[in-house]
Parts: C-alpha cells; structure tokens; sequence
C-alpha cells in the first residue's frame, strides 16, 4: 500500500485489531476477492481499513466510529496519484504548511510525494466514510488528452516533485456513488472480470474530471459576459446601467458582479460609469459648442444641474470654468 493510515499511539496502544469484519459491520464488508482488512476497535471508537486491487487500480475504503476527538496521520511511502473523496463525515485535514480543508461531501485528485504526510482530524459521534482511488498512471495519461487538468499532475508525478499539489474539490454527486455501486454490486454477483472494473474506475475518474470541465465552462461563459459587459460600459457609458438585472441576466448575485467589476477596473459599476461619462463631458466641454445641459443629456444626466454638481466635485471646476480654462 503505497498510504500508511496510522492513530495516534495511545489509542492504537489500546484498541484491538483483527484482520477481518465481525458480524455487526459485515454490511460494510467490500465484496472483492482479495481484499485486505485491518479492523480496529476499542474506547476510541471503530477503524475500519479496507483495500484491494481491482483490474489495474487499488481501491481503499475506510470507515471510522470514534467516540473521542482523535486525529489519523496519513503518509504516502511513494509518489502517487489519488482520487480521495468523503462520501459522509466532515473530516478536517491538515497539511505541513498550515493549509487546511474541510472536507464533507468532496472529492480531489492529488499528487502526493513520497514521505509526503498530513493529518485527517475527526469528531466524536460523527460516521466517517472515505474512498481512495489510485487509478493507474497510464489511465490518467490517456485521459490527459480530453482532460488537460491532468497534465500538471502528471507532470508532477513524472518529475518525482517534492510539493503536494491538488486539483479543486468537487463534490461527492450521486453519478460518481453509482460508478462505485456497479463496481459493488457486479462483484456481488460473483463475476470477476478486470476490464468490467477497469471500465468502472475510469468512469469514477471521469466523472470527477467532468466536474471540473464543466464549472471551468462556465466559469469561462461568465467571464465572457462580464467582459461584454465591461466593454458595454466603456463604449456606452451614457446608458443606464442596472447592476441587479445585469447580474440576474450573467447568472451572479450583485454582489458577485459587483466583486468581479471592481476586481478588473478598480471600481465599482456605478463609479466606473461615472468617471467615463465625466471622461466624455470633458471631450465635449472643451471639443464642441454644444451647450452644458445638451452635453450632460448626452453623457447620461438628464438633470443638468446634478451633472454640474459631480462634475465640480471630479474635476475642483464647473463645467463653464473647465471650458473657459480649456480655450
């Protein structure tokens, strides 16, 4: 195994640990042929380590009951690859740089390098379910082709990295449990047939990828109408601007757009229309006769006088002074 999953040295001390499941958990028994089990019980609460090859992959499932706050310590004794999910639990994990993730309901592909090690905090009276998947290196190289995410992480493996590097988390859906279920239940079925898992664990893997192509596709369409908003705005500052209807029509809260406004012009909707219909007026007021009130119609103010107003506080000057002062 190419993980260490260890407690901490006092309740290891004194649990007991056999190598199969008792009658009371059997429900949470893999059904594989050759799976490995360590099942450890005592004050702490119940451990239950499962893990097994299938087809070209190692599949490790783990069950945890504590009855105290405990702490797992976690280590990888190689470089791998790992798909690592919480189907139930809120587990908290902790990494050597002071990162920590809370994970309840998520799913990660992780480059972990060797003697690279973290610890999983857990809660009393909570039911801990996790699932590894080490797919194997050629499933994620062929997958790199239709799923580039793939490529850093490889990248990673290949050069023997010393850094933990992770895709995003995603959250543990209902398509990727059913890919685990087949798998389960086609085992149950007492049929063995390498290429049938292979096929579940790709598609486990693919559904996790999926995931993160999709929100990276609409990530990719909001970004888009943010910027033809933007552009908008810049190239008609004189129309109104409703920044709830705008948001409601990109698919964000005000708030959201507002934040993502800001972050690429420096300021927000209302001021950034302001400070380009002022930019305008000053084009007008010293480039043309046309009256104050005719220029502030067509810079967006229908009240002259308001646009006087603003146009003072921009500028120290009224727009007359700011005319006067450009001739």
């Amino acid at each position: 195994m190419p993980m260490n999953f260890q407690l901490s040295n006092s309740l290891a001390y004194e649990a007991e640990t056999i190598d199969h499941i008792p009658i009371k958990h059997r429900r949470l028994q893999l059904p594989f042929a050759g799976t490995r089990t360590v099942y450890t019980t005592g004050s702490s609460g119940t451990f239950i380590h499962q893990q097994v090859e299938i087809g070209d992959h190692l599949y490790v499932e783990q069950y945890f009951e504590p009855t105290v706050d405990t702490e797992i310590y976690i280590s990888a004794t190689e470089p791998i690859l790992v798909l690592y999910g919480m189907v139930s639990g809120n587990m908290s994990l902790k990494y050597p740089d002071g990162r920590i993730f809370s994970q309840s309901k998520k799913r990660a592909l992780h480059y972990l390098p060797a003697d690279f090690s973290y610890t999983a905090n857990i809660i009393a009276g909570q039911k801990y379910h996790a699932i590894y998947v080490i797919p194997s290196v050629q499933l994620l190289t062929e997958l790199a082709v239709s799923y580039p995410q793939l490529t850093t992480l490889l990248s990673f493996w290949d050069n023997n990295n010393p850094s933990h590097h992770v895709l995003p988390y995603r959250k543990f859906n209902g398509e990727a449990r059913n890919e685990l279920e087949k798998m389960k239940n086609w085992a149950l079925s007492g049929q063995s047939n390498s290429i049938y898992y292979n096929s579940r664990i790709s598609d486990f893997v693919i559904s996790y990828l999926e995931d993160l192509q999709q929100e990276n596709r609409l990530v990719s369409s909001i970004t888009k109408k943010i910027e033809d908003f933007i552009t908008q705005v810049e190239l008609h500052p004189e129309k109104p601007v409703n920044v709830n209807q705008q948001a409601q029509q990109i698919g964000l809260s005000p708030r959201a757009l507002e934040n993502a406004f800001k972050a690429r012009k420096g300021a927000t909707v209302i001021m950034y229309v302001q400070q380009k219909r002022l930019e305008r007026a000053k084009e007008l007021i010293s480039g043309t006769t046309n009256s104050i009130a005719e220029i502030s119609f067509e810079v967006g103010y229908t009240d002259h006088s308001y646009f006087s107003r603003i146009f003072k506080r921009a500028t120290g000057k009224t727009p007359n002074e700011y005319r006067k002062n450009s001739q």
